[in-house]
C-alpha cells in the first residue's frame, strides 16, 4: 500500500498566507488530490517543516514514504512568529532522505533554482501532478481547474485536523488564481502563474462548509489579487465589481458557518474602488455586513512616486488610492465591539525600478496626508522588493531607509494605532505566541493581526482577553481584563497609562489599602485616577 506525505514548508506570496497560524489552500488541494487518487487517509501523512526540525522520528518516517510533496514559496519576505518557512538548503536535504519520489510544489517553482534531490516540479494545480503519477491520468485534460479545485478543496479539508495549530488555525480560502489585469506589475510573482482560474460561489461555500464540519472556525478570503473582482462583470474590456456576487458569497459562508470566529479578507486594488465607486461601495457594504471586526484590505499602492508607478506598470496611482481609502473609511470603518469592521492597509515597496532621492519623501508625504485628513489605515507595510526572475531592482540606501522607516513609525504609525485602537479597546482571544520573561506576545487570529504585549505568567498557546493601554510603533500593550489592583504585579501596574515604575511601586506596596479611586488618589495625590478607569478593578 502506497504511503505518501505532504511537507508543509509554508508559503507567503502577495495573494496568500501559509505560515502558521495560517494554512494555505495548496496543502488542502494536495491532500484532496491524494485522496481522489485512491490513497486512504491513514496512508497520507502531513508534517510541517517545524515538526521535521524538532522531531527526528518524523524525519525517519519521512524516509519510508513512497511519495512526498514539499510545498514552499515565500515570494514576499517577512518576519514570522508562528513558524519559519523552509530554507532552500532544507528542501534538498529533506528531499534527499526520501527513498520514494519527491514532488516540489507551491510558488517556489517560479524561482529559477535547480534542486538536485527533487524528482518532479508541479507547475499546475496543487496535487494534479501527484494524481497523474499515481493514476497515470491527467486530470487536467478531463476537468477544468475550477471543477478540480472545488472537489479537492472539500475532500482535503480533513488535513487541517493534522496541523499542530488546529483548531486555532486560519484557513486561507482561494476565490481566484492569477491577476485579472491584462498587463501586470513588473515585479510581482502573480504574472508567473501558468494556470489561472476563478472559483464558483457554490464551490467556495461548500469548501467552507466542509472545513467548518471539521471544527475550523477561522476563515480568510486571502488568495486573490483583488476580491472586488471576484465574479466581476466584463463590459468593454473592463471588469466591474459585482456586488450581488460578493453578497451571495459572504451570506452563503455565514449560513454554512454560523458560529465562525473570523471571516476576513486580503487584497483589493484601490483603483477598482476609485474607478467604480458605486459598485464598490455596495460590495464593501456587503463585506462589512457579514465579516468580523479587525478586517484589513491590503492596498498595493507600492509607491507614491508617479515615476516608479509608471516604470513598474503598477495598477493604481496616488489619487485613486487616496480616494479608495476615503471611501472605505466612509463605508466600513464603523466599530463593532470597539474595533473597526474593515480598514485599508497600505503596502509600500522600495528597491523598485525608477526610484530616486525623492521617492521616500513622496511616500512620507502621502502617508502624512492620510493621517492629517483624519482617515484610518490598519497597517502600513514597508519593505524592500524581492526580485524574481529577470526583474532589475534599484539599490536602497540602508541608512536612509532606516531613518525613513523610523520617521514613519514615530510620526504616523504610532499615532495611527492610537486612532484605530483607542485606550481601553477590548481585544478578545489574544493567543500568546512568544514569551520573554514576564512578558507575553500574542495576536488575535485574522488578517494581519496586531501584536500585543501583555505582562503576566503565560505559556505559549494561552488565550487571553486584554484592554489596550499603550502603543509602540507596530504593536500594542494590553492589560488582562478583570485585573485587580490587589493581584497586579509591579510590571502590570507600570504598563497602565501614566503610572510608570515609581507610582507602580507605591501602588504595589499599598495595594491592600486601595479599595477605590479615592484611595488611589490618597496614595498618588498627583495622579488622575480617571486615566485607569475601566482598565483595572479595585
Amino acid at each position: 500500500m502506497t504511503n505518501v506525505a505532504i511537507v508543509d514548508g509554508y508559503l507567503d506570496e502577495p495573494s496568500c498566507l501559509g505560515v502558521p497560524p495560517y494554512i494555505a489552500p495548496h496543502v488542502r488541494y494536495t491532500y484532496g488530490g491524494y485522496m481522489q487518487a485512491g490513497i486512504k487517509k491513514d496512508k497520507i501523512h502531513y508534517f510541517t517543516i517545524d515538526q521535521l526540525r524538532e522531531d527526528d522520528d518524523i524525519v525517519q518516517k519521512l524516509k519510508t514514504m513512497d511519495m512526498v510533496t514539499i510545498i514552499s514559496g515565500t515570494t514576499v519576505p517577512g518576519k514570522y512568529l508562528g513558524g519559519k518557512p523552509i530554507a532552500l538548503k532544507e528542501i534538498d536535504y529533506y528531499a534527499g532522505v526520501v527513498k520514494g519520489k519527491v514532488v516540489l510544489s507551491g510558488p517556489i517553482v517560479n524561482v529559477d533554482i535547480n534542486f538536485e534531490q527533487v524528482d518532479h516540479v508541479a507547475w499546475e494545480i496543487p496535487g494534479a501532478l501527484e494524481y497523474k503519477l499515481l493514476t497515470d491520468i491527467d486530470i487536467t485534460e478531463k476537468e477544468t481547474p475550477q471543477e478540480i479545485i472545488d472537489t479537492w478543496a472539500k475532500v482535503g479539508a480533513e488535513v487541517t485536523r493534522l496541523h499542530p495549530n488546529f483548531p486555532e488555525l486560519v484557513c486561507e480560502i482561494e476565490t481566484f488564481r492569477g491577476c485579472p489585469r491584462q498587463s501586470h506589475c513588473s515585479f510581482c510573482s502573480e504574472r508567473l502563474k501558468k494556470v489561472t482560474y476563478q472559483r464558483s460561489v457554490k464551490g467556495i461555500i461548500e469548501e467552507v462548509k466542509r472545513l467548518y464540519s471539521q471544527g475550523n472556525r477561522n476563515f480568510r478570503l486571502g488568495a486573490q489579487t483583488d476580491l472586488l473582482l471576484f465574479g466581476a462583470k466584463q463590459e468593454k474590456n473592463s471588469l466591474i465589481p459585482n456586488p450581488e456576487i460578493i453578497e451571495e458569497l459572504y451570506k452563503g459562508i455565514r449560513e454554512v458557518a454560523p458560529d465562525l470566529k473570523v471571516l476576513h479578507m486580503d487584497n483589493i486594488n484601490p483603483a477598482t474602488i476609485a474607478d467604480y465607486p458605486t459598485h464598490s461601495k455596495q460590495a464593501l457594504e456587503a463585506i462589512a455586513k457579514y465579516n468580523t471586526p479587525g478586517d484589513t484590505a491590503a492596498f498595493g499602492l507600492e509607491s507614491a512616486d508617479e515615476k516608479v508607478l509608471k516604470a513598474n506598470n503598477i495598477g493604481t496611482d496616488v489619487e485613486k488610492t487616496f480616494k479608495a481609502i476615503k471611501i472605505m473609511n466612509e463605508v466600513c470603518a464603523f466599530r463593532e465591539g470597539g474595533i473597526p469592521k474593515l480598514l485599508p492597509g497600505i503596502n509600500l515597496l522600495h528597491g523598485l525600478s525608477g526610484e530616486s532621492k525623492q521617492t521616500m519623501a513622496k511616500n512620507y508625504d502621502f502617508l502624512s496626508r492620510i493621517y492629517e485628513e483624519n482617515l484610518m489605515v490598519r497597517r502600513i507595510n514597508i519593505r524592500q522588493v524581492n526580485p524574481l526572475r529577470v526583474y532589475k531592482s534599484s539599490k536602497v540606501n540602508a541608512y536612509k531607509f532606516k531613518q525613513y522607516k523610523e520617521k514613519i513609525n514615530e510620526t504616523i504609525n504610532k499615532p495611527m494605532l492610537k486612532r484605530v485602537f483607542p485606550t481601553g479597546t477590548l481585544m478578545k482571544d489574544v493567543i500568546i505566541e512568544k514569551v520573554q520573561g514576564k512578558l507575553g506576545f500574542g495576536r488575535q487570529l485574522g488578517t494581519y493581526p496586531i501584536l500585543v504585549g501583555v505582562y503576566g505568567d503565560f505559556a505559549i498557546g494561552d488565550k487571553v482577553d486584554v484592554k489596550i493601554v499603550d502603543y509602540g510603533h507596530r504593536s500594542l500593550t494590553g492589560v488582562l481584563t478583570g485585573l485587580k489592583i490587589t493581584d497586579a504585579s509591579i510590571d502590570q501596574l507600570q504598563s497602565l497609562p501614566g503610572i510608570g515604575k515609581t507610582r507602580a511601586t507605591k501602588i504595589f506596596i499599598n495595594k491592600h489599602e486601595i479599595n477605590g479611586e479615592s484611595d488611589l488618589k490618597r496614595i498618588l495625590p498627583d495622579y488622575d485616577a480617571k486615566n485607569i478607569r475601566g482598565l483595572i478593578a479595585y
